[in-house]
């Protein structure tokens, strides 16, 4: 069953079907609740004859592989009823190779120096998804730069976001805004080419396609050295020494023992629900090695996600997704578009204060999870410094949850009657010129009580891009060992390959392309026949080591 948001995107497309004049469709869903669908909504658009392709940009490769792998989910396909494929691609010449479309990243897009992807965008007509696209700035960014000529070529396009405000305060690409007060707010309004469908907490709430965070905040202790005097504080002062007091808190003895507290919870949690598993973001990247370090000391199977290995972090992402880790430790990456139905609880030991990033990071733990039991019985916990920002985010939340219940309990009253049918904040993130001494954690400061699945896991299935690369494999495989066995060069056989494929490389092959070839070599270069002889290759594997010594 479609949500609000869900329905609206697909009542839009049908007017577009229809004749309407819409080009633009933007929509702001709070996190968690659903956005991966509306790209493969879009496709109908390419099955009414409208549009050709679809160009999916995305934030970061997780999220591409996150993004490939929803097409090809049974779950997204039944509920859709669509057959629609893309592939994961950098920059590459023929992005679709056969499918109906790609999803790239915006890192890729800027350094794109030969504008492959802007030449295909204007070959065909393109359904351009941009997903986060709030990480584009309305001035001088440089993705903006390179992103903005692709908007331009596109027949359609589609914005995602989880928010509408940036930590920088600056404007939003593509995003019109109105004057109010001293403040200067997105205009949803939209015109005769644009569309804006908004998704809210209490909405997704409502139709249950989320699940209730409770936040359980703890103040600290904090002593630090400044300009060479001692000073102390709380974390939950309201003082200008808050800054001070959380970095020192969360670099000292302080983020120890909040993370500790974490795992306690976490650990009884799962008691329950076995399937639970926990998400650390931590401060740097110093701190998140020790941390792992600490966690698999402890006998946990914690795995390790940076900003500074973005391949090991893509494989951390994808093991922790598959269930092959309980707890994932992450800086920088991880928080925003995370698929992770499983993540139950969030240790958050960072000093990032944007509002923006902080409603990200919660939406990790708002997933259902499919083998938690019933809804009711599901929650998302966040443990965090009880600093004053994040507990004032926490009490907006929490209001937000508490009014979606009251439109529950309403609802329910109606029908059991029979009148119904059966962001702002500041970053927080540079550090202060200070030196942390030592911090201690105080007793629970606020703790805030909480008055079907939207995916399905996919990490059994391959991909259309890991398909064409365990092909490639195969054949470098085969043409390797060929080479051995006769002492020829693996490059002369891989030119007369080239040669019989009229000089097409293999990274540019479709997977019927790559499986000719496959099939080709194992039959143009057999591993069991000596070349040029005729002669079968007797295999020594089949013959024990000490009877081969006296046949000798």
């Amino acid at each position: 069953m479609l949500r609000k948001h869900q329905q609206e995107f697909q009542q839009i497309i049908d007017q577009i079907i229809a004749s309407s004049q819409t080009r633009n469709i933007v929509v702001y869903a709070t996190p968690g609740a659903g956005k991966s669908a509306i790209p493969m909504q879009a496709g109908k658009l390419i099955s009414a004859g409208l549009a050709d392709k679809i160009c999916w940009l995305c934030p970061r490769s997780s999220l591409q592989d996150q993004g490939e792998r929803n097409f090809i989910s049974p779950f997204f396909r039944e509920m859709i009823g669509h057959n629609l494929l893309i592939r994961s691609s950098t920059n590459e010449i023929d992005p679709c190779r056969g499918t109906d479309g790609f999803i790239t990243t915006l890192q890729a897009i800027a350094v794109d120096k030969y504008s492959t992807v802007l030449n295909e965008l204007r070959r065909r007509r393109y359904i351009l998804v941009i997903d986060e696209y709030h990480h584009l700035e309305a001035e001088d960014g440089e993705w903006m730069k390179a992103v903005l000529p692709l908007y331009e070529a596109a027949r359609y396009r589609i914005l995602l976001t989880g928010t509408l405000g940036r930590g920088d305060k600056k404007k939003i690409a593509f995003t019109p805004y109105r004057q109010s007060g001293d403040c200067l707010l997105p205009d949803l309004e939209g015109d005769s080419e644009t569309h804006f469908i908004e998704y809210s907490r209490t909405d997704a709430l409502a139709d249950k396609s989320i699940i209730p965070l409770e936040f359980v905040l703890h103040d600290g202790q904090a002593s630090w050295e400044k300009n060479g005097k001692e000073k102390r504080s709380k974390i939950s002062t309201a003082t200008p020494e808050a800054r001070d007091a959380l970095f020192t808190a969360l670099h000292t003895g302080y983020a120890k023992e909040l993370l500790e507290t974490s795992v306690l919870h976490w650990k009884r949690h799962r008691k329950a629900h076995p399937s639970s598993r926990l998400l650390v973001v931590a401060a740097n990247i110093k701190v998140t090695k020790e941390y792992t370090k600490y966690l698999q000391g402890q006998g946990l199977n914690a795995l390790i996600a940076t900003s500074d290995d973005d391949k090991a972090a893509l494989k951390s992402i994808k093991k922790f997704k598959a269930g092959k880790a309980d707890v994932l430790v992450t800086c920088q990456v991880a928080y925003e578009g995370l698929d992770c139905p499983s993540i139950s609880h969030i240790a958050c030991l960072t000093n990032i204060r944007s509002e923006p990033w902080i409603i990200q990071m919660c939406g990790r733990a708002v997933r259902i999870d499919p083998m938690a039991g019933p809804y009711e019985t599901q929650k998302g916990y966040v443990f965090a410094p009880a600093d004053r920002m994040f507990t004032e985010l926490a009490a907006r939340i929490d209001a937000d949850q508490s009014e979606a219940m009251a439109v529950e309990w309403s609802r329910q009253a109606r029908k059991e009657s029979g009148l119904l049918p059966g962001e702002q904040g500041g970053l927080f993130g540079n550090e202060p010129r200070i030196t942390p001494l030592s911090s201690r954690m105080l007793n629970g400061y606020s703790q805030l009580p909480a008055h079907q699945f939207a995916g399905t896991d996919n990490m059994a299935l391959k991909t259309n891009s890991e398909i064409e690369a365990d092909l490639r494999a195969q054949i470098e495989s085969h043409i390797r060992t060929f080479s051995f066995q006769n002492r020829h060069n693996p490059k002369r056989i891989n030119a007369e390959v080239y040669a019989y494929f009229a000089g097409k490389k293999r990274e540019n092959m479709t997977i019927p392309e790559l499986e000719n070839c496959l099939s080709y070599i194992k039959t143009a270069y057999p591993l069991n026949f000596i070349r040029g002889t005729g002669r079968p290759r007797v295999s020594t594997k089949a013959v024990p080591i000490n009877v081969a010594w006296k046949v000798a």
